[in-house]
């Protein structure tokens, strides 16, 4: 592989804004992929981070970002024959490790090992992202119009609420309530 030169807005303290830095991406974990990012979406779980309610898993400096779509520019070793250079892809907001018991038992949505790009490592708000390739979404060469930027959400904000309503059992023709029409409950609204 090559080395890739990137860089990243990293959070580095509480409060304070974010700071460019770049950083060079030179070997790539087996099973592992770097993606140039394309959009990532900002999410009120970053702007938490960012005033301190909550607490990153990873200590500070730190690149934000979960919601993330882009292309792969490089694959470590068994990262998966269908995952190669230039393959679109949206990265899922949380990563889980696909081994424990509850991933084993298909509750891989409760996984307790589970990852999440900017909070548990370096995540999206940068030129480039190293992520396991083995749960990322390939897409279509062809978006049908749309642009890869443009489907960062769906990694979160997209996909979030639809679990919900499939887990909830909503038939064609029920009544759907849904309480807090913001950023993800708007698209609750949509899925129903």
């Amino acid at each position: 592989m090559n080395k890739i030169n990137a860089y990243g807005y990293f959070m580095r303290e509480v409060g304070q804004k974010l700071e460019k830095k770049d950083f060079v991406i030179e070997d790539l974990p087996p099973g592992h992929i770097a993606v140039k990012v394309a959009g990532c979406g900002l999410c009120h779980t970053d702007i938490t981070f960012l005033n301190g309610s909550v607490k990153t898993k990873h200590p500070l400096p730190l690149v934000l970002g979960h919601e993330i779509s882009g292309a792969i520019v490089a694959s470590g070793a068994a990262a998966g024959l269908s995952l190669i250079e230039g393959k679109k892809v949206i990265i899922p907001a949380v990563l889980p490790c696909g081994e424990c018991e509850l991933c084993r038992a298909g509750r891989d949505n409760i996984c307790q090992k589970q990852k999440m790009p900017g909070n548990d490592f370096h995540g999206g708000f940068a030129s480039h992202i190293v992520v396991p390739g083995k749960y990322v979404c390939e897409l279509p060469q062809d978006l049908k119009g749309n642009e890869l930027w443009q489907l960062s959400v769906i990694a979160d904000a997209v996909t979030t609420p639809y679990q919900a309503l499939i887990r909830s059992g909503l038939k064609s023709g029920e009544l759907a309530i849904v309480i807090g029409v913001g950023g993800i409950g708007i698209y609750m609204v949509q899925h129903a």
